[in-house]
């Protein structure tokens, strides 16, 4: 009996796996790379991370199949994201390097011309300064900020007035603690025109998305940006988000 229940589940699993296949659409190298120019430049609107921080990783991923409705010939809105690190070890690693190539080189020049006295007193002044930096390096180290954009996201959030960093049509900013440390937090700002055209008269975000699809493959109607960090730092971030070309990002019609 239990092999007979699990070869029924297995067709229909596959009877499924057809049917939803016959209404797969493969996207083109050109539409994949329209997205992923929009992601860019929602990337780009973020400005330059917070002092000692620099990008150390980056993960994209991005839709290959677009997905029709099985009535009306229109599109299912796609998903696409990235994933990025911000961390201070990458910055003070190169600058300990640029700096040791610096002595290096004074240190070359020096035994070129024979002057033992001035090499001797360059590599003294280098081991005393790479401690030093090691020093302040490890006192201030910070958490990480890692910030995910998002496509097409349909999520559903409580307006805490107490926890809305900042608001403008189009645009709300939530602040929440992190589970893990009461020194993080994590700021999501969602962007819809429509969905989020008066916030301020809104006790929820509800970005909905077209519930009969899309005419098109490509088509993006909402971008969520969450930043996830030391709580000072992403809320000073948050704020200055170029929302406007984040919002530029947005097709129009719904």
């Amino acid at each position: 009996m239990t092999r007979r229940i699990s070869s029924i589940a297995t067709i229909a699993a596959l009877f499924l796996g057809t049917a939803f296949a016959q209404h797969e659409t493969p996207l083109t190298r050109d539409e994949v790379a329209s997205i992923k120019k929009k992601i860019v430049s929602v990337l780009d609107a973020l400005g330059q991370p917070p002092a000692g921080y620099s990008s150390e990783k980056e993960s994209f991923h991005l839709p290959t199949d677009a997905y029709k409705v099985q009535e009306g010939g229109l599109f299912y809105p796609m998903h696409a994201s990235v994933d990025r690190t911000y961390g201070t070890q990458k910055k003070a690693e190169k600058s300990s390097a640029d700096f040791t190539k610096e002595y290096e080189k004074k240190i070359a020049e020096a035994q070129a011309k024979g002057d033992y006295q001035a090499m001797t007193k360059l590599v003294q002044e280098m081991q005393k300064k790479v401690g030093e930096m090691q020093l302040k390096t490890i006192e201030g180290r910070k958490e990480p900020i890692s910030v995910r954009v998002q496509t097409n996201s349909d999520p559903v959030a409580t307006i805490d007035p107490d926890a809305v960093v900042f608001e403008r049509s189009g645009v709300i900013a939530l602040k929440s603690k992190s589970d893990d440390s009461a020194e993080k937090a994590q700021v999501s700002v969602y962007f819809d025109p429509v969905s989020l055209k008066d916030t301020k008269q809104l006790s929820k975000v509800n970005m909905k998305l077209p519930e009969k699809g899309t005419s098109s493959k490509t088509a993006i109607f909402n971008f969520t940006i969450e930043l996830q960090g030391p709580a000072a730092e992403v809320e000073a971030w948050a704020k200055k988000i170029d929302t406007n070309k984040v919002l530029a990002q947005i097709d129009k019609a719904k």
